[in-house]
C-alpha cells in the first residue's frame, strides 16, 4: 500500500536526519541519502497525487499560519530543503499518510 510505502519513507529521511551530527565520516554519504530520499518520496506523493486530485494536505509554517496544498504542490515542494524545514514537511506527509491507513481495531 501506498501509505506504507510513504510512512517508511518519512521514517528513514527522519532517522537519517537525526543520526547526521552523529556519523561524520558519513555525512556526505547522508546527506546524499537525504536527497535521494526526498526525491523518492516526491515521487511517491505525485503518483499519489495523480490518483487523488483533490487530496489536500494541511501544514502550518513556522509563524503558525495554516495553508492547503495539493499533493501535487507537496511532492514539488519536497525538492527544496527549505520549504521542507519552513513547513515541517516530514512530519506532516507522514501524519497525512498515517490518517489514510486502514484503523485496525
Amino acid at each position: 500500500m501506498i501509505y506504507r510505502d510513504i510512512l517508511t519513507m518519512c521514517w528513514s529521511i527522519k532517522e537519517v536526519n537525526r543520526n547526521l551530527s552523529d556519523r561524520k565520516s558519513t555525512s556526505d554519504f547522508s546527506i546524499k541519502y537525504l536527497k535521494n530520499a526526498c526525491s523518492d518520496l516526491a515521487g511517491l506523493m505525485r503518483e499519489t497525487g495523480k490518483s487523488m486530485p483533490d487530496e489536500r494536505l494541511e501544514v502550518a509554517d513556522r509563524g503558525g499560519a495554516k495553508k492547503s496544498l495539493s499533493l501535487q504542490e507537496v511532492s514539488e515542494m519536497l525538492y527544496d530543503p527549505r520549504k521542507i524545514v519552513e513547513l515541517n514537511l516530514i512530519d506532516n506527509v507522514g501524519r497525512w499518510a498515517r490518517s489514510k491507513l486502514p484503523q485496525v481495531a
